[in-house]
């Protein structure tokens, strides 16, 4: 999983502009330019942007190279340039990927349910991969988001897996170990209120996506409300530090946390690492 927020499309040379201007008649006014991140980023029709307007042929041509480093017999070795690769990332950057927990589940099965469920107004496009992972791709970034941090869902009478795409996820290596989750930073004071000081806090705790909108509205004080994809096989944060005051941490929808370990799945009681009799008496349980 990437460490960067969400999946913003990498900045390229503002210099790098839609082919079509070089050309264009010396006295027809110029359209406003716009660098091919800015292309991927406004979309084809109806928002799904489609990769021959994109990037023209010759575009590609220039920065994907064939080599034959053993002779022409040999092993062919393509490299892809990186303004290509930034490009076509950008394609994906609303998408997600999901597996029905223990589930075999058809795509056009998949497809109805997650229509049923989330009634998208914008299009929704539901790609199939090895071992029974689907990529979703959204239209419309504000759905995107809503469902990415709307869970738990449950489809199939079992959980829906999320998890936002990256391009280095291989469904044939990787688990989905991961889980967007709304935190409470308790008695966050007011003058932290600002999304980039909140975005940045929330990096300790996991990949922060989103911050509430109760809180840039001021509308809850008790606490700071901040949607982080955190990684449920490692030890969940239960406090941090800032400016030297320590605050509280408390996760939604995770409620079999255990006090032990700070690891999902389990109460106390059945922690694998043991010492649960030493834990229970110094927290009471």
């Amino acid at each position: 999983m990437s460490d960067s927020w969400a999946l913003a499309v990498c900045d390229q040379d503002d210099t790098m502009v839609d082919s079509g201007e070089k050309d264009r008649p010396s006295d027809d006014p110029p359209d406003n330019p716009r660098t091919w991140v800015q292309k991927v980023i406004g979309g084809g029709v109806g928002g799904r942007p489609t990769p021959a307007r994109l990037l023209d042929d010759e575009f590609v041509d220039a920065r994907v190279h064939l080599e034959f480093l053993d002779g022409e017999d040999g092993e062919p070795v393509v490299t892809i340039g990186l303004e290509v690769l930034e490009v076509m990332n950008g394609m994906w950057k609303q998408c997600m990927i999901v597996m029905v927990l223990g589930r075999n589940i058809s795509i056009a099965a998949l497809t109805r349910k997650l229509r049923e469920m989330w009634k998208p107004k914008g299009g929704m496009y539901v790609m199939d991969l090895p071992r029974q992972f689907f990529m979703i791709r959204f239209d419309l970034e504000e759905e995107y988001l809503s469902v990415l941090t709307g869970g738990p869902w449950i489809a199939f009478g079992s959980y829906l897996l999320t998890k936002v795409w990256s391009p280095d996820f291989d469904p044939l290596r990787d688990e989905i170990v991961t889980t967007p989750v709304w935190v409470h930073l308790s008695n966050i004071p007011v003058n932290f209120y600002h999304p980039s000081i909140l975005m940045r806090v929330a990096q300790g705790l996991g990949s922060p996506l989103r911050v509430d909108v109760t809180t840039l509205n001021y509308e809850r004080a008790r606490f700071s409300r901040i949607c982080v994809e955190v990684d449920l096989q490692r030890p969940l944060k239960g406090t941090i530090m800032i400016n030297g005051e320590r605050y509280f941490v408390s996760y939604e929808g995770l409620p079999n946390i255990c006090l032990l370990c700070g690891l999902y799945g389990h109460l106390v009681h059945a922690c694998p690492s043991g010492n649960t009799g030493e834990k229970g008496r110094k927290t009471g349980g």
